[in-house]
């Protein structure tokens, strides 16, 4: 993928929200064009089973991550997965996708620094692939280090103490859909898809 660093683009306002999730709010923008792939971890609308009501996230949401991250943690996962089961006295009770999709969703959750209640599962992912003549405008910079729970939940206090920290620092970019030249990139995401 290509980043061609660009000035802050005229007629576009980054959300505090947005600035707060880079590590220590430093980011820049960027033109991103292909070839690459974005992609973005999506919860599906379900029902837990404690009888927590989801809704599924949406598909243009902000914040993206280059594919190839996502895929150096599936190779991850089947390697150590498969180290494991080699030396293990007995079968995984647990299907091999299984486990790997959980282990991908527990380290992308704290790469991401995504607090537990701002999205409970990690489902799948949508993606979109980046030509050479594209310029889709994002802000780009390492993810800030965020407690397993925000300060709107009642846990937060709790994790604070026990020093229960999402470590943060893989690069994320943030994408507004609604800046005028952003707008057709939203029609071209495609999924979702498994994770595993």
């Amino acid at each position: 993928m290509i980043k061609n660093p660009i000035t802050k683009p005229s007629g576009y306002a980054p959300r505090p929200e947005w600035e707060k999730s880079f590590a220590g709010s430093t980011y820049n923008f960027y033109e991103l064009s292909g070839p690459g792939t974005l992609v973005r971890l999506v919860q599906f609308q379900k029902i837990t089973y404690d009888g927590l009501s989801l809704d599924a996230s949406r598909r243009d949401g902000a914040f993206w991550i280059e594919e190839e991250l996502l895929i150096r943690m599936r190779n991850q996962a089947r390697s150590d997965l498969a180290r494991q089961q080699k030396t293990a006295t007995t079968p995984f009770a647990t299907s091999f996708k299984s486990l790997m999709a959980l282990y991908i969703r527990h380290v992308l959750r704290n790469e991401l620094a995504v607090c537990k209640d701002w999205t409970n599962d990690f489902d799948g992912y949508v993606q979109i692939r980046l030509l050479a003549t594209d310029k889709l405008m994002v802000m780009g910079g390492k993810v800030e280090q965020q407690p397993a729970y925000s300060s709107q939940h009642p846990q937060h206090e709790a994790v604070i103490s026990q020093n229960i920290i999402l470590s943060g620092q893989a690069m994320q970019y943030v994408v507004d859909f609604r800046y005028k030249p952003n707008e057709p990139y939203g029609k071209r995401i495609h999924g979702p898809y498994q994770l595993a």
